[in-house]
């Protein structure tokens, strides 16, 4: 059992080695994973070489038996700050997916505590009706959208695919594709209270059920018109707040002296830290959402605190499963959230899928989704093996989240992303700073404080999406 430790420990330094040198292991078929063991282990030591030899003692540490040579001091190594961030991705990928592809994807800056961005990159293709409208009538009627409303434009046309024009009349159609949709004239937009003005193009309009969906055709300008007036030309605007997440590492000095059989020292704190922010980062990433006040003030320190909204945070498309005690057809399900997923918000084509173990064990009942996942199609991204899942609707990139698992009931959740439509913002990046508290009489120990702050920029949020299964 001591030699196994001890081997263990060892392969575990040859990665991290390789890492500090930025040795890309993963292009080598080298997987961090297959050396830990358990990838429901969220945490892992990078060890590193024992500290205080003398000359030609034999040395029994971290990097196994060594022989020190005359004059030679054996140190602990640093971390390279300035690429800590993407070398820190590389070590267990698979574990934070969300944040190991916010890490390796291009990150913004801001010098903000609240960061404003464009939401609306792509303007949606359809809006849906919030309640009911006024009856039939061949005058201008007023809808009241509860979506959508942003992507309309002042003289733009609509198809409204649940009527068909038949005898100059809209009937509505409950089975079937018409073939001859109503077609609608918008006269008038207030997007402060998201309602559009119609007329009826091909029939008078008749009053539309609540969540009847129109769609945006081409717009009809007055022919002596020379510019557009449409103000959504211009995206909305979102916001969010800079988060800040701070700790620090510490190891006594006399814990430090210790003769120990396996090093375990401050650089193997920093390590397990390093990668207690990822799992922190991550769940923060996902899950986070709206400050019920503008800025938090904590009732104890009285220090002013901003929270960021994570995925969760920005309404993002949700499909559940169960609904009204009635549980769907797992198959259909699937089928509905995909066609939703990728039908109308003019997102990518291939996204990722992040599911929990629960989600897992569930979608094993659709023979469909079961074979795609056991198939052997994979794609490798940023040191992560994805298993491709080819739907009717696009193409999603799988991978089971283990942080998820331990999440309460996200573990029966997946979670579909947009690589397009995500960033990280930093407003200060993942640094290390030594404190030298001894000499500064405060603690007896070796301290190095992780800071970094950023916060989460989502885009079309429809084109983001959680299944709960």
């Amino acid at each position: 059992m001591k030699n196994k430790k001890i081997y263990c420990v060892c392969m575990v330094v040859a990665v991290a080695m390789a890492i500090g040198f930025g040795i890309d292991m993963f292009d080598a078929g080298i997987s961090l994973s297959d050396i830990v063991g358990d990838a429901n282990v969220l945490l892992a030591v990078a060890p590193v070489a024992a500290v205080g030899a003398t000359a030609s003692q034999t040395q029994v540490g971290s990097v196994g038996t060594n022989v020190v040579k005359d004059g030679e001091v054996v140190g602990k190594p640093e971390h390279n700050k300035p690429s800590v961030s993407k070398k820190l991705s590389k070590i267990m990928p698979s574990n934070y997916p969300l944040d190991t592809l916010l890490r390796n994807i291009n990150a913004g800056q801001t010098k903000s505590d609240k960061y404003e961005f464009y939401s609306i990159v792509n303007r949606g293709t359809y809006g849906t009706v919030g309640k009911l409208s006024t009856a039939q009538t061949d005058s201008p009627v007023a809808i009241q959208l509860s979506e959508g409303c942003h992507s309309m434009s002042l003289d733009g046309c609509l198809f409204v695919p649940s009527y068909n024009v038949s005898g100059g009349k809209a009937v509505k159609v409950t089975n079937g594709i018409p073939l001859h949709p109503l077609i609608l004239h918008i006269v008038g937009i207030n997007y402060a209270e998201k309602t559009i003005t119609v007329v009826g193009i091909n029939a008078p309009c008749p009053a539309l059920d609540a969540d009847t969906k129109v769609y945006r055709m081409a717009s009809a300008k007055d022919q002596s018109v020379a510019r557009s007036e449409d103000p959504m030309a211009t995206p909305t605007k979102d916001w969010n707040y800079v988060q800040r997440n701070l700790c620090t590492v510490s190891e006594n000095i006399f814990q430090a002296l210790q003769e120990k059989e396996v090093e375990y020292g401050i650089a193997e704190f920093k390590a397990q830290a390093l990668l207690d922010f990822r799992f922190q980062a991550e769940m923060t990433a996902l899950l986070g959402g709206t400050p019920m006040v503008p800025e938090f003030v904590d009732p104890i320190s009285m220090k002013r605190k901003l929270f960021m909204r994570g995925l969760l945070g920005f309404d993002i498309a949700n499909f559940v499963r169960t609904q009204g005690g009635t549980e769907e057809p797992i198959e259909h399900f699937l089928n509905r959230a995909m066609e939703g997923i990728f039908s109308g918000n003019n997102g990518s084509e291939s996204r990722l899928l992040l599911y929990g173990p629960g989600f897992a064990t569930k979608i094993a009942d659709s023979k469909v989704w079961e074979k795609q996942l056991e198939a052997t199609k994979t794609e490798v991204k940023f040191g992560i093996t994805w298993k491709i899942i080819e739907t009717n609707f696009g193409q999603l990139l799988g991978i089971m989240h283990p942080g998820l698992g331990l999440a309460g009931p996200y573990t029966n959740a997946g979670f579909v992303i947009d690589p397009a439509n995500i960033r990280r913002i930093e407003q200060l990046p993942l640094q290390e700073t030594k404190l030298d508290l001894k000499k500064a009489g405060i603690q007896n120990s070796n301290d190095v404080t992780l800071d970094e702050a950023w916060t989460l920029e989502v885009t079309n949020p429809l084109t983001h999406g959680m299944l709960c299964i």
